[in-house]
């Protein structure tokens, strides 16, 4: 009998940042926490940053700690990117979240050149197949992961606004 699976796929709109300008945040495997606002520490586990086969740690501290406890943690680990397509792949190895076989991507998409040449923006599409999570529900793990990806999508849209301020500055 075959594990029943679930399947799923958040976006959000970077409307001022251009593809080029957004890929490099999401193929910095290790600075996750600079960008989901959730995440306390993310970390090299194992291996070579941004290369296959490397892992991550990323944790979130538990609420209203003073001294640093871990609420929740996994261990991610990079199976694939592309930085021509501007997509990676990863796979959770361990994790306190009740996560069995979860396997995720994440793609920096644009539309046709065309469209491209006209409006600078791009989207964050982050795509999964995963167990069934206990204690979740499919529309529940949806909705944290959908939280997740406009939040990334909101802290890139800064990074590149205050780096296009600068460089209008040193310009100047």
């Amino acid at each position: 009998m075959e594990k029943e699976q679930w399947q799923g796929m958040v976006e959000a709109t970077l409307p001022s940042t251009p593809a080029s300008a957004a890929w490099p945040h999401i193929a910095s495997f290790c600075a996750l926490h600079r960008y989901l606002p959730s995440i306390d520490v993310c970390e090299l586990a194992e291996g070579e940053d941004g290369r296959p086969g490397c892992v991550r740690y990323v944790a979130s501290l538990a609420p209203g700690t003073t001294t640093g406890e871990v609420g929740i943690w996994a261990r991610e680990k990079l199976l694939e990117i592309d930085h021509d397509a501007r997509r990676l792949a990863y796979a959770v190895v361990g994790s306190s979240m009740g996560l069995g076989s979860y396997v995720a991507t994440m793609s920096i998409v644009v539309g046709d050149q065309e469209e491209e040449a006209k409006e600078p923006g791009c989207r964050l599409v982050w795509a999964f197949e995963c167990e069934p999570v206990q204690g979740w529900t499919r529309d529940g793990l949806l909705g944290y992961l959908d939280g997740g990806v406009k939040a990334i999508a909101a802290r890139i849209e800064e990074a590149h606004a205050a780096a296009s301020a600068s460089a209008v500055v040193v310009a100047a």
